[in-house]
């Protein structure tokens, strides 16, 4: 069966986004990018990019969690790099310049994880966590007394996660 051009450009934009990405992402950070930030395709289209580009094992998809994340295989690259000018040049250099902008922005979204909740004795636990697609490099949980200390913690993670890392490293690693 052979695709349309618009069905061939929807996996080019996928692959292009994943080879400047560089990085695991899930399906929901795929339509986002793709679609909510830039509008360069409807997300249906978007999941089917996704569905067909791992059935013929361009992407490869893993679980975190309950989460399932893809990254660009050796044979999606060679597809990429075979069809990339087929992507215009305007389109690359706008997926380039949007990659360059928020790629760390993405990766500390799906890397960083954090959540707090209410204690039976009124305080609340703050669970903050640093994962990659294999593994977890850090599981913190703590108790602070009221919600606005909680609710702080939970929204400074992202921006502070990779220093309390390096730290309780250096302090902990000699």
């Amino acid at each position: 069966m052979e695709q349309s051009e618009e069905e061939l450009r929807n996996k080019l934009i996928v692959l292009f986004v994943f080879d400047k990405m560089d990085i695991a992402l899930s399906e929901k950070t795929i339509i986002n990018i793709c679609y909510t930030q830039n509008g360069w395709m409807m997300p249906i289209y978007c999941m089917d990019a996704i569905q067909k580009l791992v059935k013929a094992n361009f992407i490869h998809p893993t679980t975190r969690g309950r989460e399932k994340m893809y990254t660009l295989t050796p044979d999606g690259r060679v597809c990429l790099a075979n069809f990339y000018s087929r992507l215009p040049e305007s389109l690359r250099q706008e997926i380039s310049d949007y990659v360059k902008t928020n790629r760390m922005s993405f990766k500390r979204q799906q890397e960083y994880m954090h959540t707090y909740y209410k204690n039976n004795d009124g305080t609340y636990t703050v669970w903050l966590r640093i994962v990659e697609p294999s593994s977890t490099l850090l599981d913190l949980k703590f108790v602070v007394p009221n919600n606005r200390t909680a609710k702080n913690i939970h929204e400074n993670w992202e921006k502070k996660a990779s220093n309390v890392y390096l730290m309780l490293h250096d302090q902990l690693v000699e």
